[in-house]
């Protein structure tokens, strides 16, 4: 078989998507988690009577951990293929990428499964932010 008949195949048996509707969907539930994030934290700052930074810090970490969990019960990718990009990017994304991996090995122990491959998606997001946040602060400090 050659390359073009296997592309005419895949073409045919592969689902069109509507990219406006798509686009639709991730601006419109991005904004919704957005406004419910922003929600969420003033209700926290008022209610502990914290400061805008700090109520900022909760938020993320339920979002980490909303993301964790619902990745662990099997429905983020569910929840993920409906909302489209509105709902991975970014902190409940990278979550989902880690929870992800460390229950792909998870059958291998604690240390040899989870602990090994944990990172294995999201390594390469952590390497790039430091070498990158260390050329910035570079420019900045020397150059500048």
């Amino acid at each position: 078989m050659k390359l073009e008949e296997y592309k005419e195949i895949v073409d045919k048996c592969s689902k069109k998507e509507n990219k406006i509707k798509n686009i639709l969907i991730s601006f419109l539930s991005g904004g919704l988690f957005g406004l419910l994030g922003e929600i969420f934290r003033k209700y926290i700052q008022r209610l502990f009577s914290i400061s805008n930074s700090e109520s900022y810090m909760y938020v993320f970490i339920v979002i980490v951990f909303i993301a964790s969990l619902l990745t662990g019960l099997g429905v983020f990718d569910n929840i993920a293929s409906f909302f489209k990009c509105g709902v991975i990017v970014p902190s409940s994304g990278f979550a989902h990428a880690m929870s992800a991996s460390g229950l792909d090995h998870k059958r291998e122990g604690l240390v040899n499964g989870i602990g090994s491959n944990i990172f294995k998606m999201t390594g390469s997001i952590i390497l790039f932010s430091i070498v990158s946040a260390f050329v910035f602060v570079f420019i900045k400090v020397v150059i500048l």
